[in-house]
């Protein structure tokens, strides 16, 4: 029976480090892939960029963070001939939120044996959401019969946030433990606007040549790179972010972990014993149950041969192997077969002797390495020449029977010995004995292969 192990709800009693923080970041940018352009030509016209999160922790490698961003991007366009003015600078600020995913790699892959200081992790960030902006755009310096409001601050896109507003972004950050409460981050983000005229470039216009077609293409992306703090919030002293659970696993006894429980002292919890109320002093697997390696019913703890089967009444060890002799076995044969009838002056064996050679088959079949001879014999009435020749195929009878059964043939050999050998000597002539006499000299006998039969050539 399994016993279903206690559990219990997980609260917010039972937790044991702080899941929330919140983070303030402050930096630059710069635009990539746009018409208007942040560098080039010996020049570089960073932006500012500023982040706010707030973070919750959902496992010890994973975060969800709600992103608020402003900034602020400069660029400018150089060689384009456009309504007569060939220079052109555009600023861009912009305020998107947006929701990352945090998956803290350090975390993630941190090894269960290494023991150094967890004070640098690396992240890695990707998430999406809602990109509002206004550029504006104006001529550097034009030609003489050029509309001087070129020169003048001219509002391009105006784009408020709505469905239709969606930016990404994706990056990485490496961030520094300085104390149980405060963490210091590098972070580098790409933001894909997924917009055209975030660069202050204007729409494009079909079969018009503008500056929105400076760069092939219709996404304008930025770079940003931050640096951080983040406050961790909560009454813990230590956070989600920064513990390894592997450490609890290596260094943490287990009795600091788990209470256990063990009624029976085996070493097993009881929530883990599958074999409760082990007697005292029996060794036990890891599920506590008792060992028994040669799965013979006895305990290694008391069984004297472990490895090898044997039964409780010998203390685990095989019993001895009482090896009978092929000469007793050779007796019983023929005791069993004793009185075996055929048909009159033939080879024919009568049924009602089938029993008999049954149980000589079960004896054979016990003892399969033992080889014999099957002896015929008849009386004294008849010649010997006939007597022998009739002995013989009584023999042959015997084992081709046997045979029959599923004996090997290799294990008897057929030999016939005419009357040459009667057990009543002094039924020669028949007629000096009574019939009973003269039956059981009609009779075949087992005898052990190898001993020596007159008359009969023997080889190992």
């Amino acid at each position: 029976m399994t016993t279903k192990p206690n559990t219990t709800k997980f609260t917010n009693d039972v937790k044991q480090f702080n899941d929330w923080h919140i983070a303030l970041f402050a930096g630059t940018n710069a635009l990539q892939n746009t018409d208007l352009v942040t560098w080039g030509d010996g020049k570089f016209l960073p932006g500012y960029d500023v982040q706010f999160h707030v973070t919750k922790e959902v496992t010890h490698a994973f975060g969800i963070s709600l992103m608020g961003q402003y900034g602020n991007t400069r660029q400018y366009g150089e060689g384009t001939q456009v309504n007569y003015t060939n220079a052109w600078d555009a600023k861009t600020e912009y305020y998107g939120i947006s929701l990352l995913g945090d998956l803290n790699l350090s975390n993630l892959f941190r090894r269960i044996d290494n023991d150094s200081p967890y004070r640098w992790a690396l992240h890695a960030y990707a998430g999406a959401g809602l990109l509002a902006y206004k550029n504006e755009r104006k001529a550097r310096y034009v030609y003489h019969n050029n509309p001087t409001s070129y020169n003048e601050w001219n509002t391009v896109s105006d784009i408020s946030l709505n469905d239709k507003s969606f930016y990404a972004q994706a990056g990485l950050g490496l961030r520094y433990k300085m104390s149980q409460r405060f963490d210091l981050e590098l972070r580098s983000m790409y933001v894909m606007t997924g917009d055209e005229e975030f660069d202050g470039s204007g729409d494009p216009k079909p079969g018009v040549w503008t500056l929105a077609d400076i760069e092939e293409g219709r996404d304008d992306n930025m770079i940003t790179l931050s640096l951080g703090v983040h406050y961790k919030i909560g009454r813990h002293k230590e956070s989600l972010q920064w513990h390894d659970p592997l450490t609890s696993i290596s260094s943490t006894p287990v009795s600091e972990n788990i209470p256990c429980a063990d009624d029976d002292n085996d070493g097993v919890c009881n929530l883990y014993d599958k074999c409760p109320g082990t007697p005292e002093g029996i060794r036990v697997d890891g599920a506590g149950c008792p060992l028994d390696t040669d799965n013979d019913g006895v305990y290694d703890s008391v069984d004297e041969c472990p490895t090898i089967p044997g039964p409780p009444t010998n203390n685990g060890c095989p019993t001895p192997i009482v090896e009978v002799s092929i000469g007793s076995i050779a007796d019983n044969l023929t005791g069993v077969i004793q009185g075996i009838e055929f048909d009159y002056d033939k080879a024919t064996i009568r049924e009602v002797s089938y029993p008999k050679l049954d149980a000589a088959f079960n004896i054979l079949q016990a003892h399969p390495t033992y080889k014999f001879y099957v002896e015929g014999h008849t009386d004294a009435a008849g010649s010997v020449q006939y007597n022998q020749g009739l002995s013989e195929r009584r023999a042959a009878a015997v084992v081709r029977y046997l045979v029959n059964k599923g004996i090997s043939a290799d294990q008897l050999i057929a030999v016939g010995k005419g009357e040459s050998d009667l057990k009543h000597k002094e039924c020669d002539p028949h007629t000096n004995c009574p019939a009973w006499k003269n039956l059981e000299n009609r009779r075949v006998v087992f005898k052990p292969y190898g001993d020596p039969i007159q008359g009969v050539e023997y080889s190992e």
